[in-house]
């Protein structure tokens, strides 16, 4: 997995969770907690594994669903076409 324009992506925190912005193309998504924590750590150079430890280090979550919403995150960023093979 590599993250498309990586750098132009930045994740800004809210009162809510997070915003990921894409600061070449203007787009942006709002994000929970958990999915901006998941999301930092993939900007920072993570993999999934990366992004699911951050996940349950961060929240009172089991490794198995928050591979899952990793997963989720992932393929959600992949459709916006944030994420490449």
């Amino acid at each position: 997995m590599k993250l498309r324009n990586r750098p132009h992506l930045t994740v800004t925190r809210t009162e809510y969770g997070a915003v990921l912005l894409d600061t070449k193309t203007g787009q942006y998504w709002q994000m929970n907690p958990s999915a901006a924590a998941a999301a930092q750590a993939l900007l920072d150079g993570g993999d999934a594994a990366d992004a699911v430890r951050s996940v349950t280090e961060q929240f009172d979550v089991d490794e198995a669903r928050a591979a899952d919403d990793v997963r989720a995150l992932i393929e959600a960023m992949r459709s916006a076409g944030v994420v490449q093979e």
